[in-house]
C-alpha cells in the first residue's frame, strides 16, 4: 500500500478509497496518521501543505483518534459491543490484511471492492444493535 513517491505514504486504492468514504477521518487525515504510525520522522505530509495547516490536520486527528477510542471503550463497557462482536470485527480485518498483502499494494483487478464492502455492509447490518 506504499506509493511510489519516495517509497513512503499510502496509496489509495480502490478498496481504502471506499473504506475512507465510511470512516470519521478524511482522506488527508488517514494519510497524516499513516504516516505518524509508519514514518514518525518523516514530514511527507507537510509536502502539500503549510506548516500551520499540517499542525492543525494533526491536532484534529489527535482529536478524533482520541474519540474513537473512549467511544470503543464506552461502547464496550456498555455492552453496546459485545465480545462476539469483537471478534466479527477482528475477523474483518483479518481477512482485509490477507487481501491487502495479496492483492492491494498492486491495486490489482482480480479484486472487486465493491464486492468486499457489500459483504462487510452485511456483516455491519448483522452486529449493528442500533
Amino acid at each position: 500500500m506504499y506509493s511510489t513517491e519516495g517509497k513512503i505514504g499510502l496509496e489509495f486504492n480502490d478498496l481504502l478509497n471506499i473504506l475512507i468514504k465510511k470512516n470519521l477521518f478524511t482522506k488527508k487525515q488517514i494519510s497524516i496518521i499513516y504516516n505518524k504510525f509508519n514514518n514518525p520522522i518523516s514530514n511527507v505530509s507537510k509536502n502539500n501543505l503549510s506548516a500551520g495547516a499540517y499542525y492543525r490536520q494533526i491536532k484534529q486527528c489527535r482529536k478524533k483518534y482520541d474519540q474513537l477510542i473512549y467511544t470503543l471503550v464506552l461502547f464496550r463497557l456498555l455492552n453496546f459491543i459485545d465480545n462476539s462482536t469483537m471478534e466479527t470485527i477482528q475477523s474483518i480485518i483479518t481477512q482485509l490484511e490477507k487481501i491487502s498483502h495479496n492483492d492491494l499494494n498492486h491495486n490489482s483487478t482480480k479484486i472487486v471492492p465493491n464486492d468486499i464492502i457489500i459483504v462487510i455492509e452485511k456483516i455491519m447490518k448483522k452486529i449493528n444493535k442500533i
